[in-house]
């Protein structure tokens, strides 16, 4: 960042200085121009560090929420996840339970069927 600050800057000096030798205008007022110009890129310049740095406390922001979320949230859910599965066990169970039972009366009712002597 402090590479495009200096950079910035830089090429905000050698503009000017570009700008002042190539006028036709008369000195006071070229002094002026130079002043307005100097004093505009100032105020560019401080624009722009002050969005950076808002930018960087904004994002130290962020990743102290998305922590502070890990650390509460993330364990909560992982223990009412727990919690569900040692619920739902004894019911999947019973399901599958029944799922093979309903399964083996399928079966005999398919063979009775098949064989009507029986």
């Amino acid at each position: 960042m402090n590479h495009f600050l200096l950079g910035s800057l830089s090429g905000v000096v050698l503009g000017g200085i570009y700008g002042l030798v190539k006028t036709p205008r008369p000195g006071k007022e070229n002094q002026q121009m130079a002043k307005d110009y100097v004093d505009d890129a100032n105020k560019n310049v401080q624009d722009v560090t002050e969005k950076v740095n808002h930018l960087k406390e904004s994002i130290s922001q962020l990743t102290d929420e998305v922590k502070f979320v890990q650390k509460e949230f993330v364990p909560d859910v992982q223990a009412t996840v727990t919690d569900f599965q040692h619920q739902t066990q004894p019911r999947l169970r019973r399901i599958q339970e029944q799922t093979e039972k309903i399964q083996s009366e399928v079966e005999k009712a398919t063979t009775n069927l098949s064989n009507p002597t029986s």
